[in-house]
């Protein structure tokens, strides 16, 4: 079958002075895209995998459950 790819025209006005307001910003556009294409995005990936006990249970280990985020 091969690949698509698909390429968004240039963010305008990125990046700002404001680099929450950025983080903010191409969070939205890449959570559009897993909303879109869910199956299509690496779940497995264990981003929060080094935290301390002091950070939520992301992963749901304690519980033996899926935890939403």
């Amino acid at each position: 079958q091969g690949y698509r790819m698909v390429i968004f025209p240039m963010l305008e006005g990125f990046p700002t002075n404001d680099p929450a307001a950025d983080a903010r910003r191409f969070n939205e556009l890449i959570e559009a895209q897993v909303r879109r294409f869910p199956e299509q995005y690496l779940w497995i990936h264990r981003r929060f995998k080094g935290l301390t006990a002091d950070y939520p249970d992301y992963y749901g280990r304690e519980r033996g459950q899926r935890v939403d985020v």
